[in-house]
């Protein structure tokens, strides 16, 4: 909503503009899904068969592009409803929790492949351990990062209104180290499949070898990821986070960071600190994508736990938790709210 304009406003209008922007949502999403659907069906048809030089699909042609495109847009549309429901009547968010199923949904046929390959000796226990500690020691760091935050101090002047004095209290402005989240790999990703994508229209040497050199594993692949993530998530950071509208809030309601002018002085530290902390999340998420993907593709594991992955499972997860705390702490209070006006109606 921040980079067009006509959607900022509608974000403003409150609960009539939330919904128009769901429904934009909506005829985007089937829009890609159409796009995607097309895409996947050409790929296919291109598919051919061991041995021989038909291809897979038995009776290719527009029949089969439609019928493949109708299904997997039904299909999105099915689960964007669902998750819809899920977040209206549920806990968390409904996509998320949606996208958090199916990536947990492959670990235990990875596993069990795993140790079917430790039993039969084609793979090595220390390998296998090795493996498992990595995976652990990934799953710590994404915690630890995850809810690292620089905290600015704030401090509110002291205003007198009547016999009444309000503010003087002192208080923080929290900074995620990683404010972007899971959207920087998510796009890298997105963007470097695209010349494997566009290679199953255009059957030309150069898409071909482009194709090929952005394989994930491979050293070009690697190292353009690794840039579009940190690219992204400055980008990101810099479209969600205004540290101008943030120093105005605070000046508008008498806060100051202490040594700091209010105002433009505020915004260009809040913006100084905001880029170095950025910095520290681009690495650190850049890590966690790549290096669990360079040691899978070394080590032949038969099922792949990525950052992206794990990234997504850690933070549904811990996001999910954390509101549920906080439906217990509502539940707990209107309990003992309404337990209070019991007793007070008996008295």
């Amino acid at each position: 909503t921040v980079v067009i304009p006509q959607l900022e406003k509608l974000s403003k209008e409150g609960e009539l503009g939330r919904r128009k922007i769901t429904q934009y949502t909506r005829y985007g999403t089937i829009l890609l899904s159409v796009i995607q659907g097309l895409g996947i069906s050409v790929g296919i048809e291109n598919v051919t068969g061991v041995g021989q030089a038909a291809s897979v699909v038995y009776n290719p042609g527009w029949g089969f592009r439609l019928m493949t495109v109708l299904t997997l847009t039904s299909g999105t549309a099915f689960l964007m409803w669902l998750g819809e429901q899920i977040t209206e009547r549920g806990i968390g968010n409904g996509i998320s929790l949606i996208i958090f199923a199916g990536i947990v949904a492959r670990f235990p046929s990875g596993l069990v492949r795993t140790f079917t390959l430790i039993r039969t000796g084609e793979m090595g226990i220390f390998i296998g351990l090795l493996l498992l500690l990595i995976m652990v020691s990934v799953v710590a760091i994404i915690i630890y990062f995850e809810r690292a935050h620089r905290r600015i101090p704030v401090q509110y002047a002291r205003r007198i209104v009547g016999r009444r004095i309000y503010g003087g209290q002192s208080t923080h402005l929290p900074l995620k180290v990683n404010t972007a989240g899971v959207i920087p790999p998510i796009f890298a990703s997105s963007i470097l499949l695209f010349p494997a994508t566009l290679s199953n229209f255009i059957d030309h040497p150069v898409t071909q070898r482009i194709s090929q050199t952005l394989t994930p594993g491979n050293v070009a692949y690697e190292g353009l990821y690794i840039a579009f993530i940190i690219f992204f998530c400055y980008f990101y950071t810099a479209v969600t986070f205004n540290p101008v509208d943030v120093a105005d809030n605070m000046k508008k309601y008498g806060g100051f960071v202490p040594g700091i002018r209010p105002g433009k002085k505020t915004a260009e530290y809040i913006d100084r600190i905001l880029t170095r902390i950025t910095l520290g999340g681009a690495l650190y998420v850049s890590a966690v994508c790549v290096l669990p993907s360079i040691l899978i593709s070394r080590f032949n594991v038969p099922f792949y736990f990525g950052g992206t992955g794990l990234l997504i499972v850690v933070g549904v997860a811990m996001d999910t938790i954390q509101q549920i705390e906080s439906h217990l702490i509502t539940r707990h209070y209107e309990g003992f709210l309404k337990k209070g006006q019991l007793k007070g109606r008996r008295g």
